[in-house]
């Protein structure tokens, strides 16, 4: 009578032989089971019932290897087995699963191909002779069933022999070697017989592996007898297991790497609030798109090697573990690896940095990568290429320094500056402040004590980054203001039209200047007045100061007052109109020993240039506009470096004593009937409006509400004064009045009644796009009546109106007024 295994797991009795022998477990978890040298045999009692046994010894043996195998598929799921360790555990179960000769593994290998593997435990006598049994690929070959059944969409199980097999001459690549010397090993192991490929795929759908199952065998009569093709019930097998292996493996296996991620790329970023480094790394495709979390870990360096912080202290205060989370790649790389980017911040300022970085998902992280190449974050501060500072008076006690920005590193552009007075033995702040360095210069204005000799220093540093100390780069050189007893103040010239004065008429080639005369009344027949020329040399960045010359007292007279204050005494002083470029006034009393007065401001002793390109229109908006715009012709642009001469006007020239006008003047007239011109109506000076775009050009713009400006046409001039002295009166501009509307088409009569009748007209064009009022008129022949009043909605559509109560036995004739609303025309 034949016996019938046990399956594994249910209790066995004491006489059933045991055909498999448990030994201890091994590292990693399961217990490993060893096949005997020798299968168990018996006598059977016919044919038919051997069959039956060793069909059913075949169904306990794949029960026995589904243990082992799903454990080694467990201990793909939790990364427990990294590398090829995880292979090499396959074989023995797959070799159980379906009887075989041999069977190997072809892994898919993204990274650079591992050394030749060393079996992480000890196999049987039989596998050290097989040829071995894990390979890795770069990438798969076509010509080999491996690459097939890894690059055929979709994946299944490529066997031998088959039609597609005899197309493709698969058999030309595989050999097979005998890996058994026992007498039981079948006669027939010489050559190939038979192979399947199974694709092994993870849960993203990448090709991890092939699994290649050579010359199925079968146990019957003691010994193995070949098999020349696989059944479906092996076939069906596999496909099962790879099933499995697919809903386990996980998504993205990183163990596909065989090395660590490649060095990353680093770039470093310098703006005025801090260091930033971005990074940029490579991940190969099969594993980009799965939910990988990125690490970054970086720090300070201080030699040519990398050399890693080795105590925990050292990493805690020195180098940064940052987590990327979940990233996207970068889309618009044309690259087959999937790039990343992440940036961070650099805390560790001027030393060398380095990083690493590592993916890694919820079962297992890969290695750190290379450490990248060494960046530098040192900042180089800020220095200043001309040694020069100069310094301009600017009054009694102030002192005014203009230098050239500092040079900067690149990507920052705010310089903090500190300027220091050293008098003596002492040093102070003077002056402190921040600039992002647009202008040409850098100045600032000083206080200094008289008769005290200063040096000034220039120091600078970054506000937010960079070393906390400032660094000195520029020293001026010794200035001192020089005082004297002068007790007369200097002469000041003042607006024409801001003074109570009447003045004579110009002669020809004269212009009056208006002084303010502060000197007593006892002392103004010794007292002269002088003036000095500044003259402007080639290219108008240097002058040259001529020396003070006295003034005819005939062309300075006393001035007659509009008012009786008798405490204001001014002057008028007249100026020929080929005067120089500025002018500077003061007061000699010769009897004291020639005391003199201060000087008085620069200022320009000719008018402003007169407006140009006048321009004017009437407009429509809540009301009558009259908007003019003209152009200022400007003359006296300065490049270059100013002398201290020249700087000391331009500054006074800023104030409003310049050519160029700072205040303008508008004066409007009517034009009446038959041509006659009405008064000028002046109005009040304004200031200069702010230069707009006016079409193509850059013009000044102003604008004037009033109701009046619609009764005729009118006149219109302009002119310019600086603080000083007045232009000329402009060209006028002459505007048209507001013209009437004007009628289109004609008046329509429907639906008549006997005592009623509807009007229906179009709509009355308005030049300048007023609201308009129509009144429809009525006359039975002797007198115009104004029957109804229409106004015009702008709606684009014809008007109508209706008239009532009309008496059947007379005749009528209708008539259309309309006028402009705001206006008294119509």
């Amino acid at each position: 009578m034949s016996r019938v295994p046990v399956p594994p797991g249910s209790p066995r009795p004491r006489s059933a032989p045991r055909r498999f022998r448990p030994r201890k477990p091994d590292g990693y978890g399961y217990e490993k089971f060893e096949k005997p040298d020798k299968p168990t045999t018996h006598t059977p009692r016919s044919s038919r019932s051997r069959g039956k046994e060793n069909d059913h010894r075949e169904e306990t043996e794949k029960e026995n290897v589904l243990g082992p195998l799903m454990k080694a598929i467990a201990g793909l799921c939790q990364h427990r087995d990294r590398g090829t360790e995880l292979w090499f555990r396959l074989l023995e179960p797959l070799r159980r699963l379906v009887l075989c000769e041999e069977v190997k593994i072809v892994v898919r290998c993204l990274g650079p191909l591992p050394p030749d593997p060393l079996l992480p435990f000890n196999h049987d006598v039989e596998a050290r002779r097989r040829v071995c049994p894990v390979t890795f690929v770069e990438t798969w070959p076509a010509q080999r069933i491996e690459g097939y059944a890894a690059l055929t969409q979709p994946q299944s199980i490529q066997v031998m022999p088959s039609p597609l097999a005899a197309r493709h001459n698969w058999d030309r690549y595989e050999m097979v070697q005998p890996h058994c010397t026992s007498a039981l090993c079948c006669k027939a192991s010489e050559g190939l017989r038979c192979l399947a490929a199974v694709p092994l795929l993870d849960a993203g759908g990448n090709v991890l592996a092939v699994a290649k199952f050579f010359n199925r065998r079968k146990w019957a009569d003691g010994q193995w007898h070949p098999c020349f093709k696989f059944s479906e019930a092996d076939l069906n097998a596999l496909r099962a297991f790879a099933a499995i292996f697919a809903c386990v493996a996980p998504y993205p296996f990183l163990a596909l790497l065989a090395a660590p991620l490649e060095k990353p790329q680093v770039k470093v970023f310098i703006d005025d609030y801090g260091i930033h480094a971005q990074l940029w790394w490579q991940v190969p495709y099969e594993l980009g798109r799965g939910p990988l979390s990125h690490e970054v870990f970086y720090g300070p360096v201080e030699h040519d090697e990398f050399e890693c912080c080795t105590s925990d202290a050292e990493a805690k205060t020195l180098w940064r573990h940052v987590s990327c989370g979940f990233l996207s790649p970068l889309e618009d790389l044309e690259d087959e690896d999937l790039t990343f980017e992440f940036s961070v911040p650099i805390q560790n300022q001027g030393v060398d940095h380095t990083f690493r970085v590592r993916c890694r998902n919820q079962h297992t992280s890969l290695d750190w990568s290379e450490p990248s190449l060494q960046v530098s974050t040192c900042i180089e501060p800020p220095y200043a290429e001309h040694k020069a500072v100069r310094m301009i008076p600017m009054g009694e006690n102030t002192l005014q320094l203009l230098w050239t920005p500092f040079t900067r590193s690149g990507g920052i552009s705010l310089v903090e500056y500190r300027v220091l007075a050293q008098a003596e033995s002492s040093e102070s702040v003077v002056a402190c402040f921040v600039s992002n360095g647009t202008t040409a210069q850098e100045e600032v204005t000083v206080s200094c004590l008289p008769n005290v000799s200063y040096t000034f220093a220039i120091e600078a540093r970054y506000p937010f980054i960079g070393s906390r100390e400032f660094s000195r780069s520029l020293t001026s050189d010794r200035f001192c203001y020089q005082t004297a007893d002068v007790s007369l103040p200097a002469p000041q010239p003042l607006a024409l039209d801001s003074t109570p004065v009447e003045v004579a008429g110009t002669s020809e080639g004269t212009i009056p200047v208006v002084l303010r005369w502060p000197y007593p009344k006892e002392f103004s027949g010794q007292m002269l007045l002088q003036y000095r020329e500044a003259l402007p040399e080639r290219g108008g960045d240097r002058c040259q100061v001529s020396l003070w010359h006295e003034i005819n007292p005939n062309a300075y007279v006393q001035a007659e007052l509009r008012s009786n204050d008798e405490a204001t005494q001014v002057r008028v002083l007249r100026l020929k109109s080929d005067a120089p470029h500025a002018i500077q006034l003061r007061v000699l009393l010769p009897r004291d020993r020639g005391t003199a007065s201060p000087p008085s401001a620069w200022f320009y002793p000719l008018p402003p240039p007169t407006p140009s390109e006048l321009k004017s229109r009437l407009a429509f908006e809540n009301g009558f506009l009259l908007r003019v715009s003209w152009e200022q012709k400007n003359n006296s642009a300065v490049h270059g470096e100013l002398g201290p001469v020249a700087g000391a006007i331009q500054h006074d020239f800023a104030r409003g004593n310049g050519p160029i006008a700072t205040r303008f003047q508008a004066r409007i007239r009517t034009e009446g009937v038959e041509g006659a011109k009405g008064a000028w109506e002046v109005l009040e000076p304004q200031l200069l409006p702010r230069l707009r775009q006016v079409l193509d050009r850059e013009a000044y713009e102003w604008s004037l509400h009033d109701v009046r400006l619609a009764t005729g046409p009118l006149e219109v001039q302009l002119r310019h004064a600086n603080a000083i002295l007045w232009s000329s009166w402009s060209d006028s501009s002459i505007i048209p009045g507001a013209e009437s509307p004007v009628p289109v088409g004609t008046l329509e009569i429907e639906e008549l009644t006997p005592d009623s009748v509807r009007l229906c007209w179009p709509a009355f064009i308005s030049p300048l796009g007023l609201p308009l009022e129509y009144r429809v008129q009525c006359s039975d022949g002797d007198v115009w009546q104004t029957v109804s009043v229409v106004e015009d909605m702008r709606d684009g559509d014809d008007l109508q109106c209706v008239v009532k109560f009309l008496n059947p036995h007379c005749s009528y004739s209708f008539s259309i007024q309309c006028r402009s609303l705001g206006l008294c025309k119509g």
